[in-house]
């Protein structure tokens, strides 16, 4: 039954996932979704105010934080030799479980703390007072690229090249690239919460700094540090627009199948270890 999908039994599944999520889970989900009040209170107290950006930034914040909580805290003890026995007992294959698993940290939980931290800001800012002047606005992705460019007409200044942003960064490939960045933050924190007994998110995101440490200082002297890379940036200067461009979407392009794969590892051995898990 291990690599079998029955969806009577997903169903079953999902609503005992779901009530643990709520037992186990709730009570955070409520609290992360409460945390910009503090800027609330905080400019309530003091005649201070919380400026949109600001509020918007700390709503991503507290998701990405929610996401390396939530696969310990609802999962925690699958792993654990006497509390696992029960998640291994459960009427349902190794895949239905890693589904489910998948939903609740991947989708769920994103979707409801930042769309119900959005929720308690605005009526926060609905208040004549607490220094939140106005709603925060949820920028399109577009208008988040346009914003990210020096040139108030959406174009880029690459040397004496001037580019569309729109076609240096096309919205699917935006779009797609911040999906991948959800979806790969929370198989990361899955993945360790299978592999560590205690501290999990505490020893995952450990590992995570020193694995990006690591990958930054290689790249640091194989790359930048090389004359080659020098030469290559001089080259760019000298080519046509067109040239820059597909340059640009074929890195970008790599970049992609490079955090795909990784992603995919990732989920893949979070699975694996749900299937040969002992105890």
């Amino acid at each position: 039954m291990n690599n079998t999908f029955s969806f009577n039994r997903f169903k079953n599944l999902l609503l005992k996932d779901g009530k643990m999520y709520v037992r186990n889970f709730g009570t955070s989900l409520i609290v992360w979704c409460s945390l910009n009040a503090i800027f609330w209170i905080f400019n309530l107290l003091f005649g201070s105010e919380t400026m949109s950006p600001v509020r918007f930034g700390m709503l991503c914040t507290w998701t990405a934080l929610a996401m390396m909580m939530v696969p310990s805290k609802v999962y925690g003890n699958v792993n654990l030799s006497r509390e696992g026995v029960g998640f291994a007992m459960m009427p349902a294959s190794s895949l239905e479980k890693f589904v489910s698993m998948f939903l609740y940290c991947a989708i769920v939980t994103p979707v409801v703390v930042f769309f119900g931290g959005y929720l308690v800001d605005t009526l926060l800012s609905l208040f004549p007072f607490g220094g939140f002047d106005k709603p925060i606005r949820l920028y399109t992705l577009n208008e988040i690229v346009s914003r990210m460019m020096t040139d108030n007409e959406g174009v880029v200044q690459m040397g004496e090249l001037s580019i569309s942003a729109a076609t240096l960064f096309p919205i699917g490939v935006i779009r797609t690239s911040l999906y991948m960045g959800i979806i790969q933050w929370a198989a990361l924190f899955m993945l360790g919460n299978m592999l560590f007994k205690k501290h999990k998110a505490g020893k995952t995101f450990a590992c995570y700094l020193g694995i990006s440490y690591l990958f930054s200082m290689l790249f640091g002297l194989l790359v930048v540090s090389s004359d080659r890379i020098e030469q290559w940036l001089e080259s760019l200067e000298d080519l046509p627009a067109e040239e820059v461009v597909r340059l640009w979407h074929n890195a970008t392009i790599w970049g992609m199948i490079i955090s795909i794969v990784i992603t995919a590892v990732l989920l893949y051995f979070t699975y694996r270890k749900i299937k040969t898990q002992k105890y």
